[in-house]
């Protein structure tokens, strides 16, 4: 049996257990208990989307739960004086209703000015978040209640039945079973891609078109909405709401359950919330230590197990993902669809003689230091261009204004004859524009396909909608992608690793899966950072092939690269720059008999000597 399929029988043992359980437990204080487990949950999975697979730390899921916990509260009782509306039930399911939204939207508030920031400076950012809540809670009395808090909160009913608490049970149970499968539909998705693209690499992530800023904001306010919902279901299950149950403290135990059931795992929230709050239920004979036993086994399974208790049985890295289908790679098959398909802005007619880029004039100072100096070239359809120079000489510099990282001090940049402002990585995206790095910047232990599969966000057509619910256009994108990725592997030379684990390839295949992310994005102009660093001699020839491909594709490219030989071998037009300075142009051959590149890069003579 299949680690997979061991998995689901696991999963659906525990289920059925869980369904069971009402009907075997005696009394109602462990169905409590389990209640709270469940309501937990569904906090904690909105904090692993954000933290475990966004890589954005909050601590300030508690305030979020609070906002849906009190407005839920607020809402049900104030439809109370419409018996209609209270006969019917409807007022506890409104009050949860208008409980997620007003935690999405304070999520929204809190995601669009503190998204700007990251790391430590975003923990803060949401732990002032969550004590300016908290002391709201406390002090605006006469709607919350102050220390007191919110009495006499509905019981959640249908009609004239009351859902008492074996009853409230299926409800918080089918709650966390609906959101781990809105979790793993949003993981195993074009979405769930570009989030852990985001969490990363930001910067490659946008060089392939995604906007990370509006991508964090997009998942903080899904993840609050998990927080709000759990605390709707905390105020109708406890039928008391205040602010003791929302301290800072609480963040700190969501976080805590995250990492310790397996942060980016689909199964760890529930476990880490499950055991963080049954275990010192458990040690209660142990009256005055069980403190220090709780904090002690805490410390000693993150020791052990640093990638948490789900991490022991996560898919292996690289391994295909649920939904798809691997089938035998046709090495002789030589059609890079997604390159040189109808829709790629890079195929061109022979007719066509315009220059794909102009640029004039360009110049970038760093304080006193002069990186590029009134810098000016042409690259036309299916023209190599090199830019060659010392170290320092600003070749990256150069790269970095064109692609959007830097903004240019004076010069102007034109596509196609269009005068354009590049603002960023994805909006160079945008224009037709990729890129590689010199230092390779890949998605971790993403698999290789996955990782160009994310370059495919510009040609993405599904939504959010489709993510979360996984639609059939949204699955039949999947597959669409799966395939064009595979086939860019393949014309790249990667076709035997599909699935490979992206760190676990050799470093020359690592320059070739960034070419092939590069190429998803379908690129008028491709600029390529010093690609052969770090090659052999038969990755470099691999390379130079490869090069020459593109160029029949009609794609532009712009060659930074320190390697002569390729330079020579590839290059239409080389220009060289020494201190931001331009001192030489021409073609491979005029370029080695020119005295100036020979003094300043290629070396003294032997007269000078």
């Amino acid at each position: 049996m299949s680690a997979h399929m061991a998995g689901r029988w696991a999963l659906s043992v525990g289920l059925l257990l869980l369904v069971m359980a009402p009907m075997v437990t005696p009394g109602t204080y462990y169905l409590f208990m389990l209640i709270l487990v469940f309501i937990y949950s569904v906090v904690a999975i909105g904090l692993n989307i954000l933290a475990g697979y966004g890589g954005q730390i909050s601590l300030g899921h508690a305030a979020l739960m609070a906002m849906g916990a009190y407005t839920s509260a607020l809402v049900s009782k104030g439809l109370e004086v419409s018996p209609m509306i209270v006969a019917s039930g409807l007022n506890v399911w409104i009050g949860m209703v208008a409980g997620t939204i007003v935690a999405s939207v304070f999520g929204a508030l809190l995601a669009y000015p503190s998204l700007r920031v990251k790391g430590p400076y975003l923990a803060m950012v949401t732990i002032a978040f969550g004590w300016v809540i908290w002391k709201i809670l406390l002090e605006w009395v006469s709607v919350t209640g102050g220390e007191l808090g919110i009495t006499a909160v509905p019981k959640a009913r249908i009609g004239s039945f009351v859902l008492t608490t074996p009853y409230y049970y299926y409800i918080a149970l089918a709650a966390v079973v609906m959101a781990m499968i809105l979790q793993r539909n949003l993981i195993q998705s074009e979405f769930g891609r570009r989030l852990q693209a985001v969490k990363y690499s930001e910067i490659a992530a946008a060089s392939v078109g995604i906007d990370v800023y509006h991508e964090k904001v997009k998942v903080f306010i899904i993840s609050a909405a998990f927080a709000g919902f759990g605390g709707a279901l905390f105020a109708h299950q406890q039928n008391f709401v205040n602010p003791d149950s929302f301290e800072f403290f609480s963040s700190i135990f969501f976080l805590l359950a995250v990492l310790f059931g397996g942060a980016g795992t689909l199964a760890g929230p529930l476990i880490g919330v499950a055991v963080l709050t049954l275990l010192p239920e458990l040690l209660h004979d142990f009256d005055r230590i069980r403190l220090i036993v709780y904090g002690v086994f805490i410390l000693v399974t993150l020791y052990v197990l640093p990638k948490g208790v789900a991490g022991v049985f996560q898919r292996r890295p690289g391994s295909v993902a649920p939904g798809f289908s691997v089938e035998p790679i046709d090495k002789n098959r030589s059609d890079p669809a997604p390159v040189a398909g109808t829709d790629n802005p890079a195929v061109v007619s022979d007719a066509q003689s315009s220059p794909l880029l102009e640029v004039q004039g360009l110049s970038k100072a760093f304080g006193g230091l002069t990186a590029l100096a009134n810098f000016s070239f042409t690259i036309m359809p299916g023209q190599v261009h090199a830019v060659i120079g010392p170290n320092g000489a600003g070749k990256t510099t150069l790269i970095n204004l064109l692609s959007g990282f830097y903004k240019p001090d004076a010069g102007t940049i034109r596509i196609l004859g269009n005068p354009l402002k590049i603002s960023s990585l994805h909006a160079a995206a945008r224009l037709g524009i990729s890129r590689t790095f010199q230092t390779i910047k890949l998605f971790g232990d993403m698999s290789s396909v996955e990782n160009v599969m994310v370059g495919f966000e510009l040609h993405s057509e599904t939504r959010l909608w489709d993510s979360l619910f996984r639609t059939g256009r949204g699955r039949n994108q999947e597959q669409l992608r799966f395939e064009e990725a595979k086939s860019l592997m393949e014309f790249v030379g990667l076709g035997d690793h599909v699935n490979t684990p992206a760190n676990a390839l050799s470093y020359g295949h690592r320059r070739l899966l960034e070419i092939a992310r590069a190429l998803a994005v379908r690129p008028r102009l491709l600029f390529l950072d010093e690609p052969a660093a770090g090659l052999v001699s038969e990755e470099i020839d691999t390379l130079k092939d490869l090069i020459a491909s593109l160029r029949r594709l009609g794609i532009g490219i712009l060659l930074v690269e320190h390697h002569m030989d390729l330079v020579s071998a590839i290059s239409d037009h080389i220009t060289v720059i020494d201190y931001g300075q331009v001192i030489a142009r021409g073609d491979p051959a005029s370029i080695q008999r020119d005295e100036r590149v020979i003094e300043a890069y290629l070396g003294t003579t032997a007269d000078d000597a």
